[in-house]
Formats: structure tokens, sequence, C-alpha cells
């Protein structure tokens, strides 16, 4: 059976209690006066509890978690601005509706300094140990300019404007890199860009986080105009060995199996270069509504590269198009069972020799094989028990991944495909 992956990922300031007494922290006050800039430049002990004065709010609330609805945190920000200004006020996952700030609120808190991998955190126990004082006016992020040469740890938790930003790529959680060299994330909203487009400014929060530094925009308006790259002429061979990104242009690709999707009103298709080989196969995907291909159908397609988890797709969008231009034929490649690349083999048409199945189909009507891959039902209801044995199973070859296990299916196109 077909699933897709559906994940919904972001790269987190949020931390997880490593052991240490971060997390005994107690609502109220109390604790040595400190300003941010003591925090930040190190005159505070790792685990001293204190209290700071007249800071002032300078995001919303980090984006709330999906299950429970409540975020971990948010940022404060001396009046004076300027490098190390900034600090990461953590909740440990306690904000809910009962805190109440808003950008600008002036405020009091009392908390412990933490020290999280390099990440430098003022860790509450609750809304009760942040008091709104007044208002205040917040400094101008600091415009970094392009970002060449700048020392991120001065400007963490610091809200900055890059100008002139490219995005050199994109990760499969959605993430870019920008070409000052640090992340475009979503840790307040998420945002939609293509590796390749350009900003002409972003502006945000610095966040730290598994080593890596990125810019964190706390609302749309915060990134500046905004535009795609032009769509580039290129090949399968060339987005599966990921020299290139963003928009594409590919003509002459081949569907190896009908298209599938209607009940999601998607449109999903296996295509390939009819040279085949190793790398020739790709998933095309279109969200905008099911078109019915048949096998053999030559397509042009306009889209943007995109890697779902592990799944390298052409995704087409509003601004792409995907035309069927004619017929082509697609030749099954033998791989033998004992395969250990099989993601080269990825949304190919293949075929397998001398497989058995292991374990009966199970209720989503798949069973695994003992090439290590599965036999799926996309396209085909077909009947296995343990130790049922082909003598060839031939489809294209799907690709999803749970708990980060990446799982390979064969997906026979009708009883011709499975033989014994």
């Amino acid at each position: 059976m077909f699933a897709l992956l559906t994940v919904i990922a972001c790269l987190d300031p949020v931390q997880k209690d490593d052991g240490s007494d971060s997390g005994d922290t107690a609502g109220g006050g109390g604790g040595t006066g400190a300003t941010i800039f003591d925090v930040r430049e190190g005159r505070v002990a790792d685990g001293q509890t204190v209290t700071i004065t007249g800071a002032l709010v300078s995001s919303p609330l980090t984006r709330a978690d999906s299950d429970s609805g409540r975020s971990d945190g948010f940022f404060v920000q001396d009046p004076a601005g300027g490098e190390r200004s900034g600090l990461y006020v953590w909740s440990q996952g306690q904000f809910g509706s009962e805190l109440t700030v808003a950008e600008g609120d002036e405020v009091t808190i009392s908390g412990k300094v933490s020290e999280y991998f390099g990440w430098t955190e003022l860790v509450v126990g609750d809304a009760s140990s942040i008091t709104v004082t007044g208002a205040g006016t917040l400094p101008a992020p600091a415009d970094l300019g392009d970002g060449a040469g700048v020392d991120w740890d001065a400007w963490e938790s610091v809200p900055v404007t890059l100008q002139d930003q490219t995005v050199d790529a994109v990760s499969e959680f959605g993430t870019g890199t920008l070409s000052a060299g640090v992340g475009l994330d979503d840790g307040f909203v998420y945002n939609d860009y293509d590796c390749r487009g350009h900003f002409e400014s972003v502006t945000g929060i610095v966040f730290y986080s598994y080593e890596v530094w990125s810019v964190n925009n706390r609302t749309e308006s915060d990134l500046g105009q905004y535009t795609d790259g032009a769509a580039l002429e290129s090949d399968v061979f060339a987005v599966r060995a990921g020299q290139v990104c963003g928009p594409v242009h590919l003509t002459g690709l081949v569907s190896s199996a009908p298209s599938f999707g209607e009940d999601d009103d998607r449109t999903y298709i296996f295509a390939q270069d009819p040279a085949g080989g190793p790398n020739s196969g790709i998933v095309l995907f279109a969200p905008g509504g099911y078109t019915a291909f048949e096998a053999g159908t030559e397509f042009e397609v306009t889209g943007s590269v995109s890697n779902y988890f592990g799944l390298i797709e052409i995704f087409v969008g509003d601004d792409g198009s995907l035309t069927a231009t004619g017929t082509g034929t697609i030749t099954p490649q033998v791989v033998t069972a004992d395969e250990t690349d099989w993601l080269q083999w990825q949304s190919a048409l293949v075929r397998i020799e001398n497989v058995t199945a292991v374990t009966a189909v199970d209720e989503y009507g798949t069973v695994l094989t003992d090439a290590g891959v599965y036999v799926d039902n996309l396209f085909y209801n077909f009947s296995a028990e343990e130790g049922t044995a082909w003598s060839s199973v031939t489809g294209p070859l799907f690709y999803t991944s749970y708990d980060d296990v990446p799982q390979y299916l064969v997906e026979p196109r009708s009883a011709a495909d499975l033989e014994n």
C-alpha cells in the first residue's frame, strides 16, 4: 500500500534536559541582579540564578509544539542593542495561554543561566518568573550587510538583517541555507521559498542549534522581496546526483507505470530517462489535482527539485508545468537479489530475479522478501505467503522511511510482473 510519510520538522531552539539541574528553576523572583550583557559575556556562572530587569521582549513565542500546543520560549534584548544584547528565555515547554507577552514589552525575569551545547539560555520555571513592567522601543535590527565575515556568536539571540541573500540549498525539512553561510529557519513561522531563490533582505533572530547558525524571521514581513530562480535545463542524472537544485526543466522522461494518487486529488508519476541505468528514475509530483496517464507516456516537466525525506521528486507547483509530449519505452533494469545500493535504483523500473517472500502479505498489502526489499500493492493486489517464490518481480522501486529506517518497495503493475 502506498503511504507518504508526513512530518512537520524544523530547526528547533528548544532544548531537552541533559540531566543537569537547569530544569529545577522555580517560579517567582530571586537571584542575583544581572544584565543580558553580563550573561552573554560570561560574567555569570553557568547554573547561577539571576534576575534581569528592564529587558525588552524581541520576539513572539517560538512556534508551539503541534501535540501540546505549548511554546518553549521567546527572546529578550537589552535596550542598548548591539552585539551580545540578546538572550533566549527557555520555559522547558511550559508556556501556554497563561503567558501573554508582546514585542516591546519591558520585563523582569528570574531564571537560571544555562549553557546548552553553546546555546546561552535563561531557564525559567513558569510564567510567574516573568513580570511585565512597562513598554519600550526595541533597537532596530542590526544590519549585517551580506553577512560576509560576521562573528555569529556575537549576534546570538539578537535581531539582525541580512541584505541581498540567495538561497543556496534547501534541506529535506524545508530549511534553507543563505549565501551568508547561515540557515533560514522556521522557529516562529513556516516559510515558502526554493533553492536559488533570492531575498532582497532577511530579518530575524539568530538561533544556534546543533552547531548550526540560522536566522529565524518572526513574521512573513521580516522577509524582503522574494524572486524565484529561473528554471535550469537539466536531466534526471544531474538531479539525482545533487548537481542542481531549485527550478528545473526536463524533457524526454517516460513513465514506467500509470499515474496514481486520485484519492488524494494529486498526481504522482514514476518517470525515467529512457537510457536507464543507475539514478535514472524520479517521481513527478503535481499537487494541483489528479490526471490519469498511462505507462509509456513521455513528459516535459518544469518544477522544483525536492527531497521529500529521502524520496527525490520534481515538485510541479502552480509555477510549473507537466505536459504529455508523446510515448516511449522503459526497459526494466535487472537487479540481483543481493544488491546493497538500492538508492541508485530509487523510482526506476527494476526486475529482481529469484526472490522469496519471508513474510505473508500484511494488512497493508505488503510482503518482505529475502532480497531485503518489499513487494507492495500500489498498482496490483497480489497474494503471497511466507515461502512464496518468484523467478522475477518487476515494477518501479518506491521509497519511504519510517523512524529514519529506509524501505524500498517494488510495485508490480499487473500479474505479469510477478513470475513464478
